[in-house]
């Protein structure tokens, strides 16, 4: 599903080329549970940006179902996010001023969908993370480990076909970040979502089904 070939990222800091991104080379196969594990500074954070469509590489190619990413267009790459690809984030990214309902609902409606079909898909994928019953609550209302299942929720209401969480329990007590690894294992399982989950923490990137190591800029295993 994706294919990573030759990816390198350069940033410059004044006069100073930074090289983040070595080389990249990566697949992963549709219907994967896969983490990308790593220490801080390694370039996993980059990496998912670019998975992501959120930055762009320094050099090599990246496709997507088998079609290679065309970064001069902002709106095809806008339109690959909007339609494949669901985010979740450490620290949640919930609108403060929304309900969890309305939270979940917002890639809809940047798809321009009914407000009924909205509010149908919304509570739909809020029962699939056990959250229904918190529906008409606002964040702050919340435990963190509620917030993270209404944004796994958003991220997965528009249907798409790959999910990227960014280190999805960091912000959450151990216990709590359990529940939400079981929640993507179920998730991986029973709708065969590709997921990809970038984390520093072995005891989660061993509970994917396949995890890969890096370091300095580079995959080390794959």
């Amino acid at each position: 599903m994706l294919n990573l070939t030759g990816i390198k990222k350069t940033y410059k800091l004044g006069p100073v080329d930074v090289n983040v991104l070595k080389g990249v080379n990566l697949e992963v196969a549709e219907g994967e549970l896969v983490a990308i594990m790593g220490q801080s500074g390694c370039g996993k954070s980059t990496l998912m940006n670019i998975l992501g469509l959120l930055d762009k590489p320094t050099e090599g190619s990246y496709a997507i179902d088998g079609t290679e990413v065309a970064y001069e267009n902002d709106n095809h790459l806008s339109a690959i996010r909007n339609k494949k690809i669901g985010f979740v984030f450490q620290r949640y990214e919930l609108l403060a001023k929304l309900t969890a309902l309305g939270n979940v609902g917002v890639p809809l409606v940047y798809r321009g969908e009914s407000s009924g079909k909205i509010k149908r898909s919304s509570l739909e994928y809020l029962e699939k993370v056990d959250m229904h019953d918190r529906a008409h609550h606002k964040p702050n209302e919340l435990s963190g480990g509620q917030q993270q299942r209404v944004a796994i929720a958003r991220a997965l209401v528009g249907r798409p076909s790959l999910i990227l969480a960014d280190e999805p329990t960091g912000a959450l007590d151990t216990s709590v970040g359990q529940e939400i690894m079981n929640l993507f294992q179920k998730l991986n399982e029973d709708e065969g979502i590709t997921i990809v989950i970038i984390t520093h923490d072995p005891t989660i990137a061993k509970q994917c089904k396949r995890y890969v190591r890096m370091q300095d800029g580079v995959i080390l295993d794959h």
